[in-house]
């Protein structure tokens, strides 16, 4: 969290409260107590006057130089074989620059502003990064959505298209039934009428010939009828049956004799 007063920065800052109001001061930011609000423009003045107070002035009397200096002997053979002494010296030079408790606690102070500014920005960074994948979140939920519901409404329209095509199947079969049925009945209906027609051709036939026979046979009743009587009244017809009758008794009387 951001400090707003003197007294929070310095917590910060890990110093005194009045160490910092005298460096605002003498930095030209007139704040009286630790309660005094601060602002960005202040601590930037503030680390401005700390960099300038603190810069290469007397930086060479908080130099130390120190020099080392170690010999050391190896042996070595010439070309004639030899053995030769060799003296061998090593110089080592550091510079070491000392820093005052002011000019620490100026760099401290700079370093502390810079990670205070540094950590808000990475806050303000986070927020974004997490804004950033909440909303990224947000879609892909969003789009996760509308991909099921396009697929249950593909999937209803399917199931529908599906049985509207069973239904339209049924009723064709249906129909198909229905009209084999008609046409086994009529086709059944047609075989009766014509098995009645040829019954009754053939009745028909029977009685016509039942009546022929009948007819001849009255014909020939009759014929025979008036026949006989034709005989029984002619004299003609007698008198034949007289000479067949003597006829017949004088062959009788010459076969005795």
């Amino acid at each position: 969290m951001a400090s707003n007063n003197v007294a929070q920065f310095a917590a910060e800052l890990k110093m005194p409260a009045g160490v910092l109001l005298e460096q605002l001061q003498a930095a030209g930011v007139q704040k009286a107590s630790e309660d005094d609000s601060l602002s960005e423009t202040d601590k930037a003045r503030l680390l401005d006057h700390l960099r300038k107070s603190h810069g290469s002035n007397d930086a060479d009397k908080r130099k130390i130089t120190l020099t080392r200096r170690h010999t050391s002997e190896i042996k070595q053979s010439d070309a004639t074989g030899k053995a030769r002494t060799i003296q061998v010296e090593v110089r080592k030079k550091r510079t070491f620059v000392r820093r005052d408790e002011t000019a620490e606690q100026g760099a401290e102070a700079s370093n502390n502003v810079a990670e205070v500014d540094d950590l808000e920005l990475q806050r303000r960074e986070e927020e974004a990064r997490h804004e950033a994948e909440l909303l990224e979140k947000q879609a892909q939920e969003l789009k996760a959505r509308q991909e099921q519901l396009e697929h249950e409404e593909a999937e209803r329209q399917t199931r529908e298209q599906a049985a509207e095509a069973e239904r339209r199947r049924a009723e064709g079969e249906a129909a198909k039934k229905r009209a084999a049925q008609v046409a086994e009945a009529a086709a059944r209906a047609e075989a009766a009428q014509a098995v009645q027609a040829e019954r009754t051709t053939e009745q028909d036939d029977e009685r016509a010939a039942a009546e022929r026979a009948a007819q001849r046979e009255a014909a020939k009743k009759a014929e025979d009828a008036a026949r006989q009587a034709a005989e029984r009244t002619d004299p003609r017809n007698d008198e034949h049956a007289a000479q067949g009758a003597a006829g017949q008794g004088a062959g009788t009387g010459t076969e005795a004799r």
